[in-house]
């Protein structure tokens, strides 16, 4: 037992100059595909990362004393199959026939072991089920592959290190230490119905990872400092090699001055260079995926990225060339200095002690910003930025910032989707599309398969809402459509056409999709408290209005009820109607009241039904809404900061259309027809 404490001791002792070693391609990688780092999914990661460490030095330690030293017992491997089971039976007195013998079995060390085999990877299999997702076979290979290359390091004297092996190559080792592993696997099972699904951290770290958090542009920074540096050491060394140095001394230069040149030149280069040609990224930026731009996300111009650092190396460097100045004065020689150099020389001490203030105060101000920024999900701008008008973004910030910015009327959009169609792509394509971009949506939120509500309209909207459900069924979802009439009645076109053949195809191929039909206010409920997701399909863009008719009301009450008030619970229905519909979520108010616990997953097809699109005022009651997958270009209403509470997340989906070049064609038509008809009058 002491052995294996020691281990445990060494690899606490070890761990930290593991992981130092590993945080910042950790943090670059964490940033490049997921744009944030969730303390959870570190903790995981860190955690595992100490357990196989702990594992590996469990297998290997204690080593031998030199590199040629012999140990008989490990001289041959053990190939027989369970024979650990005989070596608890000729060591033990214990009897299966007789139970009062079996508590003797827990003195015997040959058991310890095999326990020890099976804990081993127990943890292993964990991890490959809760995190890295893997399937019971994957884990089964994984786990045997694992305790092979542990028993390979012992029989070849841990890779040739030891000239004879050290440790016994056993094959009960093979078998219990993959044991072990779907031991793990199958113990988590339970466990991963309360632990947070690592599938959603990455999805809401992805979500975070719009923003350019103040680690990221500081990580981003400090890499474009360390390559500085380096290069401008590299650059040095070649120098002084060629001869540099000498011919710089023998002219009555200083190397030193030179080397610094070097050091501003390779500055110049990364910060200044470098943008100018890349469009606004340094090194650093580009590996992070960060870019410099103007305030409104429009592509800042060739100077601004000099100017931003610039600027920044100013403000950095006159603090401490002041300092320098002051403690470099000569108390000796005041008598030679002006009136100011001898104010500061006779005070020296006490200014010093002023400059450490001001630039503690400086340094807390710009920590307190920062996590006020942070926890405001705020941009954190800083003086620099403000003068040279620039700011960092993350590229897919600065695209969204760019789509929210190129709005389109409601009468705009109809025209591009007619567009579209002359291009040779039917409205009935576009809705296919649309729905499936909202059924990605809700697999992304959702990942494993449950049961989604689906409230589908009698317009277009609605039809993006049966494609969505059919596309989920097809994915294994139970999936509850909730319409106000059969398929055939709907009069639009071409969410008819939709509907029916969505329909028969569910139908045909016995998909999960079963379909209610302007059901009473208790069969809806229990759909929706049973829901993991609920899909909006309700009313389209072309919605306007202070109030919702029936029944789309009722069933947006429904769905707002089970989002802020919870599962209707055992003889409370009547209770949780009445609070409902007092209707207190939907009075005006500057923010909604806070999401329910479990409360499902909600996604808005193209805007949130009882929201006008084409002004953000949301009428009685309005979908609230987690997400909504607006469809070719963001609509007026959904980037007023009033409509954000219902809109939730928003985002955009083009359909494999070029809806830029469609768009500016469009309005360089309708300014051609304008200006026809001003010439005509």
């Amino acid at each position: 037992m002491s052995v294996y404490t020691g281990n445990i001791v060494f690899g606490l002792v070890t761990f930290p100059l593991i992981a130092f070693a590993i945080t910042l391609p950790y943090m670059v990688y964490q940033y490049r595909k997921f744009g944030s780092i969730p303390w959870l999914r570190t903790l995981v990661v860190y955690s595992f990362v100490f357990y196989m460490l702990v594992a590996y030095y469990m297998v290997i330690l204690p080593l031998p004393e030199n590199r040629s030293a012999v140990v008989p017992y490990a001289a041959h491997p053990q190939l027989v199959p369970f024979h650990f089971v005989q070596l608890i039976a000729d060591s033990s007195t214990a009897s299966l026939a007789d139970p009062s013998t079996w508590p003797g079995l827990l003195r015997n060390p040959n058991v310890y072991e095999a326990l020890f085999n099976v804990l081993l990877l127990v943890p292993l299999g964990m991890y490959l089920r809760y995190y890295f997702r893997r399937t019971w076979w994957q884990t089964l290979l994984i786990g045997f592959a694992t305790t092979l290359f542990y028993e390979t390091s012992q029989i070849t004297g841990l890779w040739g290190l030891y000239v004879h092996p050290y440790r016994l190559f056993d094959v009960d080792d093979l078998m219990l230490n993959t044991l072990g592993a779907m031991v793990g696997f199958w113990a988590v099972g339970p466990a991963m119905r309360v632990l947070p699904d690592m599938r959603l951290v990455n999805m809401e770290a992805r979500e975070e990872g719009l923003r350019a958090s103040v680690t990221r542009r500081a990580l981003s920074f400090l890499v474009d400092m360390l390559a500085s540096q380096a290069a401008a050491g590299l650059f040095a060394s070649v120098f002084r090699m060629l001869g540099a140095q000498a011919a710089v001394e023998a002219a009555g230069g200083s190397w030193d001055a030179a080397v610094w040149g070097i050091e501003l030149a390779s500055l110049a280069v990364l910060f200044a260079i470098v943008p100018a040609l890349t469009r606004g990224q340094t090194l650093g930026q580009k590996l992070l995926k960060l870019r410099i731009v103007r305030p409104d996300a429009s592509p800042a111009r060739w100077y601004q990225p000099a100017a931003r650092y610039g600027l920044l190396l100013l403000f950095a460097w006159v603090p401490f060339a002041l300092l320098s100045g002051i403690v470099g004065l000569d108390t000796d020689r005041m008598g030679e200095m002006g009136a100011l150099a001898a104010f500061t020389a006779r005070h020296q001490a006490g200014i010093i002690w002023i400059w450490l203030a001001f630039m503690t105060a400086w340094a807390v101000s710009l920590g307190v910003r920062a996590v006020r920024a942070a926890a405001l999900k705020r941009p954190f701008v800083m003086l620099n930025g403000v003068l040279s008008n620039t700011r960092v973004m993350t590229v897919a910030g600065v695209e969204i910032a760019r789509e929210r910015r190129a709005v389109m009327d409601v009468a705009e959009v109809a025209a591009l989707e007619r567009r579209i169609a002359e291009d040779g792509t039917p409205l009935a394509t576009l809705m296919e599309r649309a729905g499936s971009a909202v059924a990605d949506e809700v697999r992304a939120w959702v990942p494993d398969p449950s049961p989604v509500v689906v409230l589908a309209g009698s317009g277009n909207n609605g039809g993006d809402g049966w494609v969505c459900a059919r596309s989920l069924a097809e994915a294994g979802y139970p999936v509850t459509l909730v319409a106000p009439d059969l398929a055939e009645r709907l009069h639009a076109e071409p969410a008819r056409t939709t509907a029916l053949a969505a329909f028969s195809d569910a139908a045909a191929r016995d998909l999960p999709l079963s379909v209610l039909i302007a059901p009473d206010a208790d069969v809806l409920a229990d759909a929706v408290d049973r829901a993991e997701a609920v899909v909006d399909a309700l009313l389209g863009t072309g919605f306007s209005g202070d109030e919702v008719r029936e029944p789309y009301a009722s069933w947006i009450r429904a769905a707002n009820r089970r989002r802020f008030e919870g599962a209707r619970g055992k003889g409370r229905g009547r209770h949780r109607k009445r609070t409902h519909e007092r209707g207190e979520h939907e009075r005006p108010r500057r923010s909604l009241p806070a999401k329910a616990k479990g409360a499902p997953f909600a996604v808005a097809v193209d805007v949130p039904s009882g929201l006008a699109a084409q002004t953000g005022t949301a009428a009685r009651p309005t979908f609230a809404a987690d997400l909504t997958v607006t469809m070719l270009a963001f609509k007026p209403g959904l980037v007023e900061p009033a409509a954000a509470p219902w809109t939730g997340a928003v985002k955009l989906a083009k359909l494999g259309t070029d809806v830029p070049a469609l768009r500016d064609e469009l309005r360089r038509r309708a300014a051609g027809d304008g200006a026809g008809a001003d010439a005509g009058a």
